[in-house]
């Protein structure tokens, strides 16, 4: 897991590469996009964004160099990850389910 000043970099470019979306200046995003993916490759915004500008500016979207897959589990229980959110939030324990848990 990316360390939190790591973690505001990426957040930082993210940001200015949403901003460069809005205003369709895509080279911007572009440039963006990569530098926050080459701290953490498999962020799905940095990713997305990337696909967007390479597409408008007529490029060939990245693709995923190994796509997400949800591990086997033992019959009777379901998965349960071990993070969510791109590593933002780690998983300690199971709480429940449904509403009244």
């Amino acid at each position: 897991m990316a360390s939190d000043r790591v973690q505001r970099q990426i957040e930082r470019l993210l940001d200015e590469a949403e901003q460069a979306a809005a205003m369709k200046d895509w080279a911007t995003v572009r440039d963006r996009a990569e530098h926050a993916l080459t701290f953490a490759p498999d962020n799905a915004d940095g990713i997305a964004f990337l696909a967007a500008a390479k597409r408008a500016l007529g490029e060939s979207a990245p693709s995923l160099s190994h796509p997400p897959t949800i591990p086997p589990t033992t019959p009777g229980q379901p998965y349960q990850p071990k993070s969510f959110a791109d590593s933002r939030y780690q998983v300690r324990r199971f709480l429940g389910e449904g509403g009244k848990k």
